[in-house]
């Protein structure tokens, strides 16, 4: 499905970053991000998802900052498979974070297109911030997951999700807007 699609993201992130440096990973960073455990109310059947659970942040050289978490069950949970990635990027300026999120979407764009998944936009379904969009992933045809991405500010929010979809607004308002909420403030440090 998306596994492939993380190292895509990585990458990306690497080279528009350039030099960077590994900063500690703290309860305030937990809370801005939409986790597998978020979903348990949503029909999501895992109920121990931290040992599947990776955060990452990352300080660069130009003084932004880019906080990222990936969830991955192995291989052997096939009852509950699922793949998330969320990536919370605070930019320099708005400028830079319109950049960040164009940049975000076509590669994301690509790194699906390889995996032979496609995403349908759904407009209208839930806006946030100054600009936000929201994706049904498809693949052969049938749902499998969501992509959705927010600018506000000089911040930029991207989620994928794979193995589970949502295409109820009110449900997905519910499960994201506290995490947004929380992101419009949200300062690394």
């Amino acid at each position: 499905m998306l596994r492939k699609l993380a190292p895509v993201l990585v990458l990306a992130a690497t080279v528009l970053g350039g030099c960077e440096r590994n900063l500690p990973v703290d309860d305030k960073d937990r809370a801005v991000v939409l986790r597998a455990a978020d979903l348990i109310p949503f029909g999501y059947g895992l109920e121990k998802t931290e040992p599947y659970e990776t955060f990452t942040k990352t300080r660069y050289l130009d003084g932004s900052h880019e906080l990222t978490y990936e969830f991955e069950t192995p291989d052997s949970e096939e009852e509950n498979a699922l793949y998330m990635n969320v990536t919370i990027s605070v930019e320099k300026s708005t400028s830079d974070a319109w950049a960040t999120h164009g940049a975000q979407d076509i590669g994301l764009g690509v790194g699906l297109k390889t995996n032979g998944i496609t995403k349908r936009e759904v407009k209208d379904f839930y806006k946030y911030g100054d600009a936000s969009t929201f994706y049904v992933l498809e693949k052969n045809g049938h749902p499998i997951g969501n992509a959705f991405t927010v600018r506000h500010g000089k911040r930029v929010y991207m989620l994928v999700l794979s193995g589970m979809y949502f295409d109820d607004a009110a449900s997905w308002k519910e499960l994201i807007e506290e995490k947004l909420e929380t992101f419009s403030e949200y300062a690394p440090t």
